[in-house]
């Protein structure tokens, strides 16, 4: 199925033209370029509730690091409070 929506994306018709001049069931045309797009398209981040994992470092000396579940950093290069850090997160 995939490959008949690469088709259909080079082609430039529309959905339903598409699954007429194929005999494609619409909806599940849908159905599979729900999917195709899933698996093909960068994922994009939800919002919503993380888990913050702190590992024991030495303040004075360590910098801290936010690594976001999509890779993304923040650092910092002095030592943060926790309290400051569940602000910022908040």
């Amino acid at each position: 199925m995939f490959s008949l929506i690469e088709i259909w994306r080079k082609e430039g018709k529309t959905q339903q033209e598409f699954c007429k001049e194929k005999e494609l069931d619409y909806h599940q045309f849908q159905y599979w370029l729900r999917r195709y797009k899933r698996s093909h398209e960068p994922e994009q981040v939800q919002p919503g509730f993380t888990q913050v994992k702190l590992i024991p470092q030495s303040l004075n000396t360590a910098p801290m690091e936010l690594i976001f579940p999509d890779g993304r950093k923040l650092i910092f290069h002095h030592p943060v409070d926790a309290t400051f850090l569940r602000n910022l997160l908040h």
